[in-house]
């Protein structure tokens, strides 16, 4: 079978694999059909991370199951459409019931669909077929109502909404939130999107590039579209950093009020990166960056995203099918779901 290379700077090759197998219990067989490019993928295949080829690449999917090992039967139908958290993850060790599977103890860390260390042994989702590990744990059955290509993205770039967030609503009741856009540049859009549609908050998303702000605008959120990142004006009670750059990081750790949260999406591949720290202490701020837990983070945004109020689907802005994905991979968009 066919699976997308990341083969070194710039360059992406298909390369012929042996289909994977049922081995052993708690496994399954998927047919991705629905791969959503993240945010990072471009940067990666570019160069521009620390991540070094070759591997497959593709993490953000849906799939169908083809295959379960014998014990699964009655738990998973042949067919079900399921989407995948990208972290692996075995849901038993101390890490994962402690809800943090993006660490799992079982796994080498860090290990993930379509980046190393995990891609070496797991593969990527744009190929004919993935095997799952820990199938009771990772595979999360989707109602058969929902667009797959509009959730492609849902194990990662949609899950950093609630990252983002989501999970600081309880917290922060009708905080006045602002979404600084950028390289993430869907994680942005997702994150203010579900705020605007979820109405738990007043969202203003702002960002450089004018193709995101009318994207962000045509969908009824409030936008401020700058040239460069200015001195801020206002101050919010939580600021959600999507800009992966050191002018958009600036612009968000200046916009904190008193007692605000900064989270951040961004991922800058160095340890200095400066903050306004005398500032952020008189304020009393508090800064939450991270992995995202993509499981937990599924599960807690799955029923806005069942029920219609939150609709990620309207973030997609290309699809092609699977025989175009080497050379769309490296085509600029907001979001490109490869389908089959």
């Amino acid at each position: 079978m066919l699976q997308l290379v990341f083969r070194k700077k710039g360059i992406l090759d298909w390369e012929e694999v042996e289909p994977p197998t049922i081995t052993g219990e708690n496994q399954a067989l998927v047919e991705p059909i629905a791969i959503a490019r993240c945010d990072l993928d471009l940067p990666i295949v570019r160069g521009e991370t620390l991540f070094r080829a070759p591997f497959p690449v593709g993490h953000e999917f849906v799939g169908r199951i083809k295959q379960i090992s014998e014990d699964l039967e009655g738990k998973f139908k042949i067919g079900a459409i399921v989407a995948l958290p990208f972290q692996i993850s075995c849901g038993t060790c101390p890490t994962c019931l402690s809800h943090h599977s993006n660490s799992c103890e079982t796994v080498p860390y860090t290990s993930a669909y379509g980046m190393p260390p995990g891609a070496h042994h797991v593969g990527g989702a744009i190929t004919e077929l993935i095997k799952v590990p820990f199938a009771k744990q990772m595979l999360f059955e989707l109602d058969p109502n929902i667009n797959p290509v509009g959730i492609a993205s849902f194990s990662d770039n949609i899950a950093e909404a609630w990252k983002l967030a989501g999970r600081f609503l309880e917290r922060k009741k009708d905080p006045k939130t602002l979404v600084v856009g950028g390289n993430a540049g869907s994680i942005g859009l997702y994150t203010a999107l579900y705020l605007h549609q979820t109405k738990k908050a007043e969202v203003v998303y702002a960002d450089t590039d004018k193709t995101r702000i009318e994207l962000a605008a045509s969908l009824g959120i409030p936008v401020n579209h700058y040239t460069t990142f200015p001195k801020p004006n206002s101050k919010y009670d939580l600021v959600c950093d999507a800009s992966a750059t050191k002018e958009g990081w600036e612009f968000a750790t200046r916009s904190l009020g008193r007692n605000a949260i900064l989270s951040s999406a961004s991922i800058f591949w160095t340890n200095r990166l400066e903050i306004p720290y005398l500032e952020m202490y008189n304020q009393g701020a508090e800064i939450q960056i991270g992995r995202v837990e993509s499981l937990d983070s599924m599960y807690a945004l799955y029923p806005d995203i069942q029920s219609g109020v939150f609709t990620p689907e309207k973030i997609v802005t290309k699809t092609v099918s699977f025989a175009e994905a080497k050379e769309a991979w490296m085509e600029e968009s907001i979001k490109l779901v490869v389908t089959r």
